[in-house]
């Protein structure tokens, strides 16, 4: 059974700040899966990537559709129109 692990297990597990994981993540420097909307990491994808020397080979070469890894997207009750901003001027 294959071994995942939180954004804090790992910092934990590499000795290193959460934050800096997140970075990573972020940026696309690290290999990691999203499962719904919770971030995890395969032990075994994290063991390959330091035995690479840190290259991802996992991620796309293109952020174009980059998304906000740890939010929730905006939903349709709390987006404002244009029409109802300039409404109200």
């Amino acid at each position: 059974m294959e071994t995942y692990l939180t954004i804090e297990g790992l910092a934990q597990h590499l000795k290193l700040a959460e934050q800096t994981i997140r970075r990573w993540v972020l940026n696309r420097e690290i290999p990691f899966c999203k499962i719904k909307k919770v971030i995890r990491f395969r032990l075994s994808d994290i063991e390959n990537w330091i035995n690479d020397g840190g290259v991802n080979t996992l991620a796309s070469d293109s952020l174009d559709n980059e998304v906000d890894l740890f939010d929730e997207p905006d939903t349709d009750e709390t987006t404002v129109s244009d029409e109802a901003v300039a409404g109200d001027v």
